[in-house]
This record gives C-alpha cells, sequence and structure tokens, in this order.
C-alpha cells in the first residue's frame, strides 16, 4: 500500500466528520426564546433602543417587522406570525382585535405622537403658522408634497384629515405623493424629490437632513395614537410588552419625543 492511500485512511474518519458536520442544517432559533414584533415603521428607532434594553436582563432574541401599520395588520390577516402588533394609530390595532387576534389583558395604547410639516435642511423655507392663514399650494410652487398613502399608513390618513381641516384637501390632491410609509414620506424629502412633507414629529427630529417648520395643531386630525397588543401565548411576547409599557421605559419614550 502507498504512502498516499495509508494517509487517506489515517485521516478518513477525520474528514468524514467534518464532512458530516457540514451536512447539518443550520440551527434555528428556540421558538420559546424568538418573539415577532410586527410594528409601525415610525417605531423603528425607539424599539432597537427598548430591544437592546429588554436583552440586558432576558434572554429573548426578538425579531422586527417595520412598515406601515395597514400593511402589517393585512400580513397578520393574511397568516402572518406576529407575536405583537403595534399600530400607529387605533382604527388598524382595533381591526386586528376584532378579529380576534389579542390576548385577553394584553392589548392597551401604548404611546402618542404629534404630526408636523417639514421642508429640507437646505430649504429657504421658514417657519409658518399652519392656521387658516396657510396656503401649502404657494409653499410648494406647482410641486409635490411628500405623505404615507392615506389608505394603509395612519400618518398619511392623519396629514389628509388635517389637509382637509385646512380645506385645502381638494385643491392639493394633484400634488400629493404618497408612500408606501411615513418613513418614505420622510426619505423623499430628505432626498429633495418633493419640498415639503408631512410626518411624525419623532421622525422628523431624528433626521439631520430635515427642518420642522410647522406643528399641526391638535384640532386638525384625530389624536395620533399607537396602540396595540400581544397575538400569541407566548411567555416571552407577554413579557416584552409588559416591558414596553412599564414606568421605567417611560423615559425612552420620551427620549425619541414620543408622549407616554
Amino acid at each position: 500500500m502507498t504512502l498516499r492511500y495509508k494517509s487517506i485512511i489515517k485521516y478518513f474518519p477525520i474528514l468524514l466528520g467534518f464532512w458530516l458536520m457540514s451536512c447539518q442544517p443550520a440551527p434555528k432559533d428556540n421558538a420559546k426564546d424568538s418573539i415577532m414584533v410586527f410594528a409601525a415603521a415610525s417605531l423603528t428607532n425607539v424599539m432597537a433602543e427598548m430591544i437592546d434594553s429588554f436583552n440586558i436582563t432576558h434572554a429573548i432574541k426578538v425579531k422586527t417587522n417595520f412598515t406601515s401599520s395597514g400593511t402589517l395588520a393585512r400580513q397578520i390577516e393574511q397568516g402572518g406570525s406576529a407575536d405583537i402588533y403595534l399600530s400607529a394609530n387605533t382604527k388598524w390595532s382595533n381591526y386586528i382585535d376584532s378579529l380576534g387576534y389579542f390576548i385577553k389583558d394584553y392589548k392597551s395604547n401604548i404611546a402618542e405622537n404629534t404630526l408636523v410639516l417639514i421642508a429640507s435642511i437646505d430649504s429657504d423655507l421658514n417657519p409658518v403658522s399652519i392656521d387658516s392663514t396657510l396656503n401649502l399650494s404657494a409653499l410648494l410652487q406647482n410641486e409635490r408634497l411628500s405623505i404615507g398613502d392615506p389608505k394603509h399608513v395612519p400618518a398619511g390618513r392623519y396629514a389628509k384629515q388635517a389637509i382637509t381641516y385646512l380645506g385645502q384637501y381638494e385643491q392639493l390632491q394633484p400634488q400629493l405623493l404618497p408612500a408606501k410609509d411615513v418613513r418614505s414620506a420622510l426619505m423623499v424629502v430628505e432626498m429633495s424629490e418633493a419640498p415639503l412633507g408631512i410626518v411624525y414629529a419623532t421622525d422628523a427630529q431624528k433626521s439631520k437632513k430635515v427642518k420642522i417648520i410647522g406643528t399641526f395643531p391638535e384640532q386638525s386630525h384625530q389624536p395620533v395614537i399607537y396602540a396595540g397588543g400581544v397575538c400569541s401565548e407566548k411567555q416571552a411576547a407577554k413579557e416584552f410588552y409588559t416591558f414596553l409599557n412599564s414606568n421605567e421605559m417611560k423615559v425612552i419614550w420620551h427620549k425619541y419625543g414620543f408622549k407616554k
């Protein structure tokens, strides 16, 4: 027997072991120690910090799905595996509750927000008073107004209500540029693809590329209330939802501009 074949026979068990290990499937998350949170896009930043805080004391993997509240609700309705659903308005939260998804005693209003008018940081536009004297069409100068799509984006729904309150919706409708969620509406203004946008104060405050030039009065739209609940019986989901609503987390909600 040649030296080459002796070497192959000698190391064959080791090589076989490596080969068998390479064929093993990748380890999966333990379902009990992993939860999925479906949350409105405007909660992206505050959720990231809360998850980090949660993981200091809990060995639970929190996965997230961020997009418009309406889109998330439809995903859940069509079988999406959400353990927690957090909506940017009560309409979609109530809808999911009406379908029987929320666990009793684990549903609530969780925070509030404010609606603002934004412009690019490089814009020459100065702060304005949002009242009956404001002419949005004149400010736009034949360009577009970026908002969330009112059909499924709560921020867009609030924006539509606010513009209607000012008596300018019919006039402005051809100039509206609806986005898939409020973060996308913000991005359009950040990229100067639209001179103005209507978004949440929390999103605008965290952007270095836009400035707030006006705040919509509370009476111009329905209250911006975030609501949600737990959609599964997982203890980990109940623990995380309780954590989000704890007094200790108020400081983080406030840090990102939310009212709690």
